[in-house]
């Protein structure tokens, strides 16, 4: 099979019609209080751009005050917020947390993928015991393991034999405390599962006819995956991966608890506006949120035909 015929089967999959259920409640509601709900939902992200663009003088009587007068209008905000250094600027840090986010992106991505395909299409025992153990991970709470995660980071694993009274080194120490990549891990660690699980799902629901086709065909597993699989599975592998972004550009409890206060330098965003509220004022604040804002709200608009038609194909699955 082509990846024209591949893509052109994903294309209709993911123009399926929604179920009657759906249709009913959707043809039920009014248009105007969907549209009210999105302008009330607006007001707060509304409020805070209009904070960053205005003085902060003028802004101690309420942001939506005075809002005609164009006087109290200036980008000053946006300058004082860039140029404001705590240990690195906020241009760094908003390298930081894009490097944090795509590695936590691509690479749960790129395994999740194939443990997906292996999962429903290639000879696997207890293929059930494993999907149901993904669920499993799903539940574990990252905030849980946080502490011995790092620990571990740091220290590595060991095991005393109480007989021998001998220490086993079961994993290296690999002094990671306190860097990126012990965020990275942290971060893929949590999204493989979910990954994975979303993923298999779609992969699952494949036409058996198109696999058996190209394994008549000669192709190998690898083929099929690159070829069949993943052109047919775009859609969700696109939306697995603006969930993926928005949840590790956004994060901030997990770099706080790797990182520390031993590398501010290595610091995200999420962590550095914080410390912004302490030295700045909050037209900066405002300023520096929006610019972090910003970004992940351009990556959603890239890929929201993706997000959609991946929501359309598990409403059909």
């Amino acid at each position: 099979m082509s990846q024209a015929q591949a893509a052109g089967r994903a294309s209709g999959v993911a123009s399926g019609t929604l179920s009657p259920g759906i249709q009913r409640f959707l043809s039920w509601m009014p248009t105007w209080a969907v549209f009210l709900v999105a302008g009330l939902w607006s007001i707060p992200t509304g409020g805070f751009i209009v904070s960053s663009l205005r003085r902060w003088p003028e802004q101690q009587s309420g942001w939506w005050t005075d809002l005609a007068n164009i006087d109290t209008w200036t980008l000053d905000n946006y300058r004082a917020a860039l140029s404001v250094s705590v240990n690195n600027s906020f241009l760094e840090s908003m390298f930081n947390s894009f490097v944090i986010a795509v590695a936590a992106t691509v690479i749960p991505l790129l395994f999740g993928a194939w443990a997906a395909y292996a999962i429903g299409w290639m000879p696997m025992r207890h293929r059930t015991a494993v999907f149901f153990s993904l669920v499993a991970l799903m539940v574990l709470p990252v905030q849980a393991v946080l502490v011995p995660l790092l620990q571990f980071f740091s220290g590595g694993a060991h095991l005393t034999l109480p007989l021998l009274g001998r220490t086993v080194t079961l994993f290296p120490d690999l002094d990671l405390a306190g860097s990126l990549p012990a965020v990275w891990l942290t971060l893929i660690g949590f999204a493989l599962p979910i990954t994975i699980f979303l993923l298999s799902v779609t992969m699952m629901r494949l036409p058996r006819s198109l696999i058996d086709a190209a394994r008549l065909d000669g192709a190998s597993h690898v083929q099929i995956f690159w070829r069949v699989a993943v052109p047919l599975s775009m859609p969700m592998v696109a939306g697995v991966a603006v969930l993926l972004f928005l949840w590790g550009w956004n994060e901030y409890l997990v770099p706080f608890t790797m990182i520390g206060g031993t590398n501010p330098t290595a610091y995200p965003a999420t962590i550095r506006l914080v410390s912004y509220s302490a030295v700045t004022g909050g037209g900066n604040i405002a300023a520096a949120a929006t610019l972090h804002s910003a970004v992940a709200v351009v990556v959603f608009a890239a890929l929201q035909r993706q997000f959609s038609r991946a929501l359309l194909m598990s409403v059909e699955y």
